[in-house]
C-alpha cells in the first residue's frame, strides 16, 4: 500500500513535467489531429544565359563559350545579391566576337520534380548599344 501512494504520483508527475516545461505547441500540430498533410514541393532551379545575335537568333550560351568553368554557382550568386545586370556587363567583356550580340538576358528555371513543366524567367537583360 504504501508503495501505490509513492508509485502513482511519480507516474502521474513523469506524465505532467514534460507539458510543464514545454513552452509551445509545436510537438502537438506535427501528429494527431492539428497534424497537416505531408506535402513534397521539390523544386529545382538553374539558370542559363541566353544571347540574342544580329541576325535575330536566340540561343543558349555554353559554359565553355564564356570561359568561366563556374557559370552555374556564378549566375546564381549574382540572382541572389540582385546583381544579375553586373554579371551580365562583365560576361559581355570577357566574351570573344560579343560585338554581334544585341542582347544578353539571364534566364532562371523552375521546375518541379513531379511535373514536367518549366517556368522560365528573365531575370535581367544587357544591351551592349546601349551601355557603351
Amino acid at each position: 500500500m504504501k508503495t501505490g501512494k509513492i508509485v502513482i504520483p511519480a507516474v502521474l508527475l513523469l506524465v505532467w513535467i514534460p507539458f510543464v516545461f514545454q513552452t509551445d505547441l509545436y510537438p502537438l500540430f506535427r501528429f494527431g489531429m492539428f497534424a497537416e498533410p505531408v506535402r513534397r514541393e521539390i523544386q529545382t532551379e538553374s539558370f542559363a544565359l541566353r544571347i540574342i545575335s544580329n541576325a535575330d537568333k536566340t540561343y543558349i550560351l555554353s559554359p565553355e563559350e564564356t570561359r568561366l568553368g563556374s557559370l552555374a554557382y556564378l549566375m546564381r550568386n549574382y540572382y541572389y545579391r540582385h546583381e544579375a545586370d553586373t554579371l551580365l556587363r562583365r560576361i559581355y567583356c570577357i566574351t570573344p566576337h560579343a560585338d554581334t550580340i544585341v542582347e544578353w538576358q539571364l534566364l532562371r528555371m523552375v521546375s518541379e520534380v513531379a511535373h514536367h513543366e518549366v517556368d522560365t524567367t528573365v531575370v535581367a537583360s544587357f544591351k551592349p548599344s546601349l551601355h557603351e
